[in-house]
């Protein structure tokens, strides 16, 4: 082909046909430049079918990042809600001015003020940083997608920096006066007993294996200690502040898993 255009230009200079070498020149330049247009968009689709394959890959991902980041919030959000019900419930046993209580529902309460489940320290590293280290971010083309992202490892962050307060005030302040005041290797193997989510499960498997001949009967006074009371107040205070962080990471979980959604056209 490159011969036969070559030849053409040979003739035409040879004939001193400058006019029509001219026009000759100039229209295997326009072809050139024509098949040039048409290499670069052939490219340029290649390029946007396989940007738009990882896209969906990675949405993918994403939307399985969500579904343990769902586990996680709703573990969490049950255990710290089950904290505040059982500090709630021992100050009530407190203004009940009778001697009598239920041993079992006491010792349960005092096992359930300890638990906890950190979803934002273990989200240190969030799927929006993966993305932003493997540089895929930009393959994301919804912008409200990766705003949806930041704000959740935004809030995850949050959470963490809550997370640590409340563990704090449990490790630091109440389970010292616990520790003094309860028996406290009785009522964790009742607790976990009791217990019946699998992640308690797991956690309470050592203490399946103890057996306790007679489990000790809680002081009713410890439920008259004015310290007891305030460690149950701070308590409460501590674990409420997590909970609207969890509400806003709930709205930022629904709203990914919304924008995830990956046609089967789009996986091809």
């Amino acid at each position: 082909m490159i011969k036969f255009f070559r030849h053409i230009r040979k003739r035409l200079l040879s004939e001193n046909k400058f006019s029509k070498y001219l026009l000759y020149a100039i229209g295997e330049i326009v072809l050139v430049v024509i098949g040039i247009l048409i290499a670069l968009q052939i490219n340029n689709w290649n390029q946007n079918r396989l940007n738009s394959k990882e896209e969906a890959q990675l949405l993918e991902a994403i939307q399985i990042k969500m579904k343990y980041n769902r586990f996680q919030y709703e573990t969490g959000y049950t255990r710290y809600n089950d904290v505040i019900n059982a500090a709630t419930q021992l100050i009530k046993i407190n203004t009940n001015q009778t001697n009598t209580y239920n041993q079992d529902e006491l010792d349960y309460c005092l096992h359930v003020l300890s638990k906890r489940f950190l979803v934002g320290n273990s989200n240190k590293t969030s799927i929006y940083d993966e993305m932003i280290g493997s540089g895929q971010l930009n393959l994301l083309k919804s912008k409200e997608l990766r705003s949806e992202l930041t704000s959740l490892k935004a809030n995850l962050e949050i959470l963490a920096s809550y997370e640590d307060l409340q563990n704090s005030f449990v490790d630091n302040h109440l389970n010292p006066y616990l520790n003094a005041h309860t028996d406290r290797l009785s009522i964790m193997v009742y607790g976990f007993e009791k217990d019946t989510t699998v992640y308690d499960k797991i956690i309470g498997e050592p203490y399946s294996k103890i057996e306790i001949m007679k489990r000790t009967k809680t002081d009713l006074s410890l439920l008259r200690d004015s310290v007891f009371i305030n460690l149950l107040t701070e308590l409460i205070y501590h674990t409420k502040a997590l909970l609207p962080v969890y509400g806003r990471i709930d709205e930022n979980i629904s709203a990914i898993d919304s924008l995830t959604v990956v046609s089967d056209r789009e996986k091809i």
